[in-house]
């Protein structure tokens, strides 16, 4: 199914800064120290790097960081297991040989979650989705919270549901005292999430549903702004607010499937 995409189109190149640092420390590394410099920097970058994303799979529970951190710290090894490596260790054929068919199967592990849509962070697909019958007007944007609706639900289907959305990256939860609020998250803002997950709440669109079934929805002017035309403000938070009333439907009924197939029937970037 076609959708009119609503959302300008994504231009940022923060998931590129990680390959650009790296390949900034590798040439800085190559002048001062040569071919066994660059090949070391880069190795230690990869294994270093591959903390980040155990932090990240700390965060989320999702299974494609777990996976490139797997991938990560092996492609680190593979780069430094060379035969002119210095280390004994890395001279040692059979490890060599170990470490590669590890790294291959972990590359085909990785790139399975990758274009399964595993690995894709699913802000973009939310705020297209809400805007999907909304309809412009110069109402512009108003800075507080809007009630969107009231539905049932059980604390217990509010935890195991807001578990299911982190572990697929749909929108990370925040639990306080009588709700939880869930916080969409784009592909590219994640490492501001992970730096301050609490900033990061107050600058961006939720969606808190408390433990009385009310649902709640503020959107960001950061986020509005990222639309191509205005749009209702209200019927936008109205719509917003349907969309995780009708994700909660789903997971009470045990159709949580359907929440990740109307997302991927978008059929948006695999990255942003």
């Amino acid at each position: 199914m076609y959708h009119s995409r609503k959302l300008k189109p994504d231009l940022s190149i923060t998931g590129l800064i990680p390959a650009m640092l790296c390949l900034a420390i590798g040439f800085l590394a190559y002048i001062f120290y040569g071919k066994m410099g660059f090949y070391n920097s880069i190795a230690l970058f990869f294994c270093l790097y591959s903390l980040v994303s155990i932090a990240f799979f700390i965060f989320t529970r999702n299974t494609s960081y777990l996976a490139a951190a797997i991938w990560q710290l092996l492609f680190g090894l593979y780069v430094a297991a060379r035969p002119e490596a210095k280390h004994i260790l890395f001279r040692n054929t059979e490890i060599r040989m170990v470490i590669t068919l590890c790294l291959v199967a972990a590359t085909i592990w990785l790139l399975y979650l990758v274009f399964t849509r595993r690995a894709k962070w699913r802000g973009r697909e939310l705020f297209e989705l809400a805007s999907t019958s909304t309809e412009l007007a110069p109402d512009g944007f108003t800075a507080r919270p809007r009630h969107a609706g009231s539905i049932a639900y059980t604390k217990e289907d509010l935890d195991g549901f807001a578990e299911f959305l982190r572990r697929n990256l749909v929108a990370m939860p925040f639990k306080e005292d009588n709700r939880i609020v869930f916080v969409p998250v784009k592909g590219g803002n994640e490492f501001s999430y992970l730096v301050s997950p609490g900033k990061f709440k107050e600058s961006r669109t939720w969606i808190a549903f408390d433990f009385s079934g009310n649902i709640t929805v503020n959107i960001s002017r950061r986020d509005y702004l990222d639309y191509r035309d205005e749009l209702s403000f209200d019927q936008l938070c109205e719509n917003l607010g349907k969309l995780f009333a009708e994700f909660m439907d789903y997971y009470r009924k045990n159709e949580a499937d359907r929440i990740i197939y109307k997302l991927d029937e978008l059929k948006l970037s695999l990255t942003s």
